[in-house]
């Protein structure tokens, strides 16, 4: 059974797959408390933090829930041997890390230093899940597969749409995004899903993990 059947037939289920977001570069101790106490009172999978709040976040949650860290935030400019600093810095606190395509050198068609930039942090990463944020809103839909290809290639665990600074994502990017995976490696939604059917919808058209600042709104939309 696909996972879009089973949130259809248990839709609160839908919990289990959210990761609770809150990367506002202006985030307080108090707001993150509270994100990791929602995330704990409501199942979701993970709390998504920036580098200065992974300390407290790991604290909070302990073996209850993920730590998600995001890495090159937002724009993914650093070059990769900053990136694997970041990750080195983190790997106590951090489960899981969030990193941003190289979007520069993707805007000019170098494959390579996209690929190598990946396969860097994935190397600092180990076995941990390391997502890739190719910032689909910003490409068309041949870039968004060709980022994705790359991203796959460079060893990122799943594809994820956006950092959710650039407007919303769509169904039609989550399915260009999956076009060329495989199997194994999954896709994050994040960016404007506000609701269950809007979180459905994105499952539905291939996500496998959902990001956002509404997770509650989610679930508590729940019919």
């Amino acid at each position: 059974m696909s996972l879009a059947s089973d949130l259809r037939d248990e839709p609160n289920r839908i919990a289990s797959i959210i990761e609770h977001t809150n990367v506002d570069p202006a985030s307080t101790e108090a707001e993150i408390r509270t994100l990791c106490s929602e995330v704990k009172e409501y199942g979701f999978y993970s709390a998504v933090v920036v580098p200065y709040h992974a300390k407290l976040a790991d604290e909070l949650l302990g073996d209850e829930a993920k730590v998600v860290v995001v890495v090159g935030f937002p724009y993914g400019i650093q070059n990769a041997a900053a990136k694997r600093a970041e990750v080195e810095a983190l790997t106590e606190y951090a489960d899981e890390f969030d990193m941003v395509m190289n979007r520069t050198a993707f805007a000019n068609d170098d494959a390579e230093t996209v690929v190598e930039d990946v396969a860097a942090v994935k190397d600092a990463v180990g076995d941990s899940p390391l997502k890739c944020i190719i910032e689909s809103p910003a490409l068309s839909r041949a870039e968004i597969s060709r980022a994705s290809e790359l991203a796959a290639e460079g060893g990122a665990d799943f594809v994820k749409t956006a950092v959710g600074y650039d407007g919303g994502t769509d169904p039609e990017e989550i399915q260009a995004i999956r076009e060329p995976l495989d199997g194994n490696t999954g896709v994050k939604a994040s960016g404007g899903i506000a609701t269950f059917d809007d979180a459905l919808e994105m499952v539905e058209a291939g996500a496998t993990r959902i990001g956002a600042s509404s997770g509650i709104e989610i679930v508590e939309s729940v019919e």
